[in-house]
């Protein structure tokens, strides 16, 4: 009796770990989304089609999606205003107009970096290089018709710091939180509660992180986890509760394209698949990564839209931006992703994820092991 116990749980456990493998194991393809820019080839070139709000001037820095939509945060001065957020086609990245920027003033640059939260609402910041003289700001829009309102101005947690090079956003209504890095002389990164209307810093104790750490790329994993970076083959991963930072891990790039400028990120899951996108800011390549551990990314992909010469992005700044989650029915899913990499124009992907075949194929063959076994044990007990 006991070696037939014994045997079921031997069976039952080898039938988990294949299930947690098949629930992990998975391939990613990435593709140019072809009906995007006039030229249908997946990128938005700078001045394409003579698109006024793209150039190559250093006044693209903030991209993000919602509501169906792309925003970009434009300081090209066209009809007189130098403060633009553009609305544009998910699917060709055709300009709809503009969101109202009735009221917004101060700041080094008065837009800069974007996001939007669970609910719909978007996210704009100012950039200041010294938050005690020029406050720190985030407008919020509730929907696309709405005017501007000041969600939070002040030192962003923090006298005398730069921010607004980047920001992200995580949860919905009253419980969103934004996070901003800090620029030179501070290693950390703020939170932002919008509803409350505070910021608040994360400090870190030593080094790593070093100055600046979170400055050109940041993402929430979770709540309470934090990933950012601005140095050239790694970022920090992060955890904050209060006003303490605790780093968890510096992992490097594995990226096959080499790592050296690899600075802005994306945090998403598709089908429950935690995934990293990250961009080069030197070729403008973009890399997807496993990182269900996000202390050891794990390399899937990574696809350039762009072609020709690119124009020098000599600040390290731009964004990157999840789309909409498509479930293809087939046991295949699909997201779009938008990425811009200043002066380079704005890249549209089809990214998609795939069942890994031979891991389904290892599954039925553990199952019917395990199917076996227990007919094999019934006739023991049962002959």
């Amino acid at each position: 009796m006991r070696r037939i116990s014994t045997v079921f749980f031997l069976a039952a456990c080898a039938s988990c770990f294949l299930a947690s493998q098949l629930a992990q194991a998975a391939v990613i393809t990435i593709a140019p989304l072809s009906t995007w820019s006039p030229n249908n080839d997946g990128w938005l070139a700078p001045g394409e089609g003579g698109y006024a709000y793209l150039g190559t001037g250093n006044n693209e820095r903030g991209l993000a999606y919602g509501n169906g939509h792309v925003y970009l945060v434009s300081r090209t001065s066209v009809s007189g205003s130098a403060t633009n957020v553009r609305i544009l086609d998910q699917n060709t990245g055709g300009d709809l107009g503009g969101l109202s920027t009735t009221g917004i003033t101060g700041g080094t640059f008065t837009v800069s970096a974007a996001a939007t939260g669970g609910d719909g609402a978007i996210y704009v910041t100012n950039l200041t290089t010294s938050s005690t003289s020029n406050p720190y700001k985030v407008y919020k829009w509730t929907n696309e018709a709405a005017a501007p309102t000041v969600a939070y101005s002040g030192d962003a947690g923090l006298g005398a710091s730069r921010a607004g090079d980047d920001l992200a956003a995580i949860g919905s209504g009253s419980s969103t939180l934004l996070v901003a890095g800090y620029g030179s002389g501070f290693n950390g990164y703020s939170i932002v509660d919008p509803t409350a209307g505070t910021a608040q810093q994360q400090a870190f104790t030593g080094t790593p992180p070093n100055t600046g750490d979170f400055r050109l790329g940041i993402t929430f994993s979770d709540s309470s986890h934090v990933l950012g970076t601005a140095g050239s083959s790694l970022y920090r991963y992060t955890s904050y509760a209060g006003g303490t930072g605790t780093l968890i891990a510096s992992p490097a790039i594995p990226d096959p394209s080499g790592a050296t400028a690899d600075r802005l990120l994306q945090y998403t899951t598709i089908n429950g698949i935690p995934l990293l996108a990250v961009q080069s800011i030197g070729d403008s390549h973009v890399t997807v990564y496993d990182v269900t551990d996000p202390a050891a990314p794990v390399y899937l992909a990574s696809g350039n839209n762009t072609s020709g010469t690119l124009t020098t992005n000599g600040n390290g700044v731009g964004q990157i931006a999840w789309g909409g989650v498509v479930d293809n029915g087939d046991g295949t899913f699909t997201r779009t992703l938008y990425a811009m990499s200043t002066n380079q124009g704005i890249q549209a992907f089809k990214v998609t994820l795939v069942p890994e075949p031979a891991t389904l194929t290892l599954l039925f063959i553990g199952l019917a092991g395990v199917a076996n076994t227990s007919k094999r044990a019934r006739r023991v007990l049962h002959p």
